[in-house]
C-alpha cells in the first residue's frame, strides 16, 4: 500500500515509533514506586493510635518511594547493556542511595530488613550460611513491628492486616532492590578477608538486633 500510494503521489504519514523497552521499564519503575509510596503511607495511617494527615510527610513519604523505584528501574536498565566494571558500579551506587529516603525517622527501623533481605535474594552466589545470617537479619525488624502492632491492638485483625501489609510492602522493596545488589557478572570475586570481615559483622549485628528485641518484651 505504501509503494502504491508512493506511485500516485499521496501523502504518507509515517507509522509512530513505538516507546523502547528502556523508557517503559524507567515509567515503570517510576509509576511503581509512586504507587508503593501510596500504599505505605497508607500503611502509616492504618498502623497509628492516632492517625494524623500532613501534606509534608506524606509529600515526602511518596516521592522517597518514587525516587526509590526510578533509581532501581535505572539500574536495571543498565544492566541490560555490557558496560565497564566502573560505570555499573557508580550506576549501582546511585541506586543505593536511592534507597536511603526509606530510612528516615521511623523507618530507619526497616533497613536491616531491605539490605539483609535484599542481599539474602541476590547474592546466589554467597556461602548459605551468610545468606541464612542476612535472612535472619532482615526477619528481626519485622518481628519487632509486628510486636508493636500486637501491643497497640491487641491480637486482632486490625493488627494482622497491619503485619500483612508490612510484609508485602518490603517483599516488594526487597524484590525491587535485587537490580542494585545483584553482584555483576564479569568474573570478579570478594576477597577472602572481606568475606571474614562481612560473617563477623553480620554476627554481630544479628545478636545486637536479637538482644533488642528480647529486651524490647
Amino acid at each position: 500500500m505504501t509503494d502504491l500510494a508512493n506511485r500516485l503521489n499521496f501523502p504518507v504519514q509515517a507509522a509512530p515509533d513505538k516507546p523502547s523497552r528502556p523508557i517503559l521499564m524507567l515509567a515503570a519503575g517510576l509509576f511503581g514506586g509512586l504507587t508503593l509510596g501510596i500504599l505505605a503511607r497508607a500503611w502509616m495511617r492504618l498502623i497509628s493510635d492516632n492517625p494524623e494527615f500532613t501534606w509534608n510527610g506524606t509529600i515526602f513519604i511518596v516521592g522517597g518511594f518514587t525516587v526509590f523505584g526510578f533509581t532501581q528501574s535505572v539500574v536495571a536498565v543498565a544492566r541490560r547493556r555490557p558496560r565497564r566494571r566502573w560505570a555499573l558500579t557508580i550506576i549501582r551506587v546511585v541506586g543505593t542511595i536511592g534507597s536511603m529516603p526509606l530510612f528516615v525517622a521511623a523507618g530507619g527501623l526497616m533497613l536491616p530488613t531491605v539490605v539483609a533481605g535484599g542481599l539474602a535474594r541476590a547474592r546466589v552466589e554467597w556461602n548459605h550460611v551468610v545468606r541464612w545470617i542476612c535472612l535472619s537479619l532482615a526477619v528481626v525488624p519485622i518481628l519487632i513491628v509486628g510486636s508493636q502492632l500486637v501491643d497497640s491492638f491487641g491480637w486482632s485483625l486490625h493488627a494482622l492486616l497491619g503485619f500483612l501489609t508490612l510484609i508485602a510492602l518490603y517483599a516488594t522493596i526487597v524484590s525491587a532492590t535485587r537490580f542494585t545488589f545483584t553482584a555483576q557478572a564479569d568474573g570478579w570475586r570478594i576477597k577472602r578477608w572481606v568475606t571474614i570481615t562481612l560473617y563477623v559483622l553480620l554476627g554481630l549485628l544479628l545478636l545486637r538486633l536479637t538482644v533488642g528485641f528480647i529486651l524490647l518484651r
